[in-house]
Parts: structure tokens; sequence; C-alpha cells
């Protein structure tokens, strides 16, 4: 059973926590031809962008309000309406997200007036979608401001319920940003497997995968979920979402147009995987792929391999809620307790039986427990404080210490491969003997004997 504990504490002595502004953006990155506009100061939109720019290597085309002491005082509905002309003007996107900050928010600005006070002085760019997403920075973190984005591009760009045909192959998925941008090509080949058509809401597999453009500048994200493909959500025959942050949103369309919502609070480990597999044959009507079966008879041996290492290890975690259910998972499947979880927030905890303790809390909470595991899962930061004592799995935002972010795979057979692989191979480089190695006084006294000889 996991204790789930909420501290109040005025002081975050080393944060984890990431704005919803800089997860909103994110989300952003994952729809096609779209420009993040963060209605704020300069420096709110400068730190999202070095912040991800950082992790993924790839550029940002972020865009702000520059909000100053003037505007920020005098009131800067004035910022909005000349910052979405002149984007629509110079850049012609496809899509803009309209995103607030803690000091918009503070200020109380409606960024749903300023789109209709924008749509009518401006009717010319009637064809550019404009979507508002509310983003404090003073409440939520990163999970929830991607999240947020997700939930007001559905409720916001879809039109009202009627009777839509159902297509029998298509599927919605909606992911969680515990999910890189290798999770979403991966899971798309899945569903590719079964041959079924996937709309995948937000798709960072065709933006932040790491590809070169031909073009040198981009002003809008260079991929993504399209508004077109988007607006045919509704014709889909289910809904895949992942992770507990992602649930709202599935169920808002369950309700609005009778898709089938199938839940999953992550798609981490064999237990998971299989569900999916499982799903997907019967949306389908087609058998798992042999190729599918192998991936798990090759997980499946990997599990073997690093049983003796890993089982009865203890580990803790510090990661927002999605991702700290899916390592729960897998560390439940090969034998790791999990003595300690920390998260900026905390969500419904189903399936966290290898979690003893779940704190929602910094960094720092981390202390008690150094002295009694063997691993820590984190992110760059965790590591600074902590990989002198312990090895650290490189997991989350920010981990700008490491190349390849876009190619990490978590989800599915191939990622819980990974992941066990990675897992193991800290645990045995940092493997210290257990009996001290003895050493006999009477060698000591024959190797002293025989130097006084010579």
């Amino acid at each position: 059973m996991t204790t789930i504990i909420k501290t109040n504490r005025a002081l975050a002595e080393r944060p984890i926590k990431t704005s919803q502004a800089t997860g909103a953006a994110l989300a952003a990155m994952g729809l096609a031809d779209c420009i993040p506009l963060m209605h704020g100061s300069q420096g709110c939109g400068a730190f999202s962008k070095v912040y991800l720019i950082q992790h993924f290597r790839e550029p940002m085309p972020f865009q702000n309000t520059a909000v100053d002491h003037i505007s920020a005082v005098m009131g800067s509905d004035k910022n909005v309406i000349e910052a979405l002309a002149l984007l629509c003007q110079k850049h012609q996107p496809a899509l803009i997200t309209l995103m607030t900050t803690g000091l918009t928010e503070l200020q109380g600005c409606d960024i749903r007036l300023n789109i209709k006070e924008f749509r009518e002085a401006f009717p010319e760019f009637s064809n550019i979608d404009v979507i508002a997403v509310n983003t404090p920075d003073f409440i939520g973190s990163m999970q929830s401001g991607f999240a947020a984005v997700v939930d007001s591009l559905l409720k916001q760009i879809l039109p009202p319920a009627t009777s839509i045909k159902q297509v029998s192959n298509r599927i919605t998925v909606l992911g969680t940003s515990a999910m890189t941008p290798a999770d979403v090509a991966l899971i798309k080949d899945y569903v590719a497997a079964f041959e079924l058509e996937v709309i995948f809401v937000p798709d960072l597999s065709l933006s932040l995968d790491g590809h070169l453009a031909v073009e040198s500048f981009s002003p809008t994200s260079t991929g993504g979920a399209s508004t077109q493909a988007i607006r045919t959500i509704p014709s889909s025959k289910a809904c895949l979402s992942v992770g507990q942050s992602m649930f709202g949103s599935a169920n808002w369309l369950a309700d609005q147009f009778g898709i089938e919502h199938i839940h999953f609070e992550h798609l981490i480990g064999m237990d998971a995987t299989d569900e999916l597999l499982l799903q997907l044959s019967r949306l389908s009507g087609k058998p798992v792929p042999e190729r599918l079966g192998r991936q798990r008879m090759r997980l499946q041996d990997c599990l073997l391999d690093v049983h003796f290492s890993l089982s009865g290890c203890s580990m803790a975690i510090a990661a927002e809620s999605d991702l700290v259910a899916g390592f729960a998972a897998i560390c439940k499947e090969v034998g790791i307790s999990i003595l300690l979880a920390v998260s900026p927030s905390i969500a419904k905890a189903s399936e966290l039986e290898a979690v003893e303790k779940w704190l929602q809390g910094d960094l720092s909470d981390l202390d008690a427990v150094m002295n009694n595991i063997e691993l820590l899962i984190g992110n760059t930061h965790c590591a600074q404080f902590y990989e002198h004592l312990v090895p650290v799995l490189r997991a989350g935002f920010p981990c700008h210490d490491r190349f390849g972010n876009s190619d990490r795979l978590f989800c599915g057979y191939e990622g819980a491969r990974t992941i066990l692989f990675e897992m193991a191979n800290l645990v045995m480089s940092n493997h210290k003997p257990e009996v001290a190695s003895f050493k006999s006084p009477y060698r000591e006294y024959k190797e002293s004997q025989s130097l006084e000889q010579q």
C-alpha cells in the first residue's frame, strides 16, 4: 500500500517543478505548423525556450507578447492582439496556441476575450486557428500544462457534437508528456501493425525526433498532428488515453461523440504493452503480428538476464506522476522496491504497489533515503545533487547533460528492455562487495621476513 503525503512547505530548496507554460509549449510543438505564443514577459518565454532547446537540442519557435512594466500595470490586451496579427501576417501558421503565464494570470487577463477582439479586428485571418490555454505558473506543473493544451485544443477546435459516421479502422491516441518522440513513433508503429489509422495528439515524433529540416529556419513547428486530422477525431472508433493527465480529455471525447474510451495509466513494461496489443487486436479484428511476439520474447529473456542484479534492489524516483506510475509498474515486474517517489503533483495512485511512499515535494526530500537505495531515477538536476552518492538513471525533464533524449525509449517491449538493461548496468557498475577481502596476518609476516633477508 502506497503512503501518499502532500506537503505544503513555503520553501522549495531543490525544485523539481517546471511551469505549466513550458509543458504547454512542448505540447504545441506536437501540432503541425503551430506557433506557441506566451502571453507574458520576455523572460517567461526565454526560460521555456532555453529549457527545451537544452533538452532536445532542437530549435523552438516560441513567441511572446513582451509584457513590460507599463503594460503589466496599465493592461496588456493590446499586446495580445498586435502579436496575433503580426504572427498571422508574417508567418501564416495553421495554428497559434495562446498561453498565459503567472504574470498575466495575476493581472487578470482574459485571453478568450482577446481572441474574440482579434477576430473582429482582423477577419482576414479567419482561416488561422487560435486556441486559448490558461497555464499559470503558480499551480500545476509541466505535465498539467501539456495536458491543458490537448484539452483546450479538442474543446475549441472540434465541431459541435452531431451524428458522425465512425471510420472502422481509425483510432485516436492522446499521449502524456512522459512519452518521448521515440515512444510516440513506437506506439504509432504498433497501431500501424494492426492496419489501423491513428491520430496521435500531440505528435512529437514528427517535430522533435531530431531530423535536419530542408529549410534553415522555420517560424512554426516542423511537424505534428494537423488541424485537419484533429477535426476528424469524432469519427474515430476509439480513443486511447495514456497517462492520468489525459484521462479527462478522452472522457470528454467519449461523452461528446460517443467514442469508446480505453485508458492506460502508462505504456511501460510487459503487462501494459500486452494490454495495449490485446486492445488493438480487438479493435482491428487482427491477430498480434509475429514480429511483436518476437519483441515480447526478447523482453522475457531480458527479465531473466537482469533478475539477479535487480530483484530485491531498493531505489527512489523523482519525476512527474505519469512517469512515476510507469516506472513503478516495471519495477514491480522485476522485483525492485521503490522506497520513495517524489513528484511536483500527485495524481491517482492506482498502479503503485512497488512504491512505499509517494511524496509531493522537491528533490531535497530524497536526502532521507540516500543511504538505503542502490539506484535513483531523475533528471539532470537530480544527478547534479546525488550522483556522487548513487547511480542516477536519467528520465523526465530536463536531461541536458545527455545527448539523444529524443531517441530514449520507455514504452513498449523495446522501451522496457532499454530501461531494464540500463538499470542493471548502473547497479552492476556501482556494486560493492558485501564481505571485505580477507588478508592473512601470516602472509604479511612472510613478506616482511623475505624483505629482511634481501
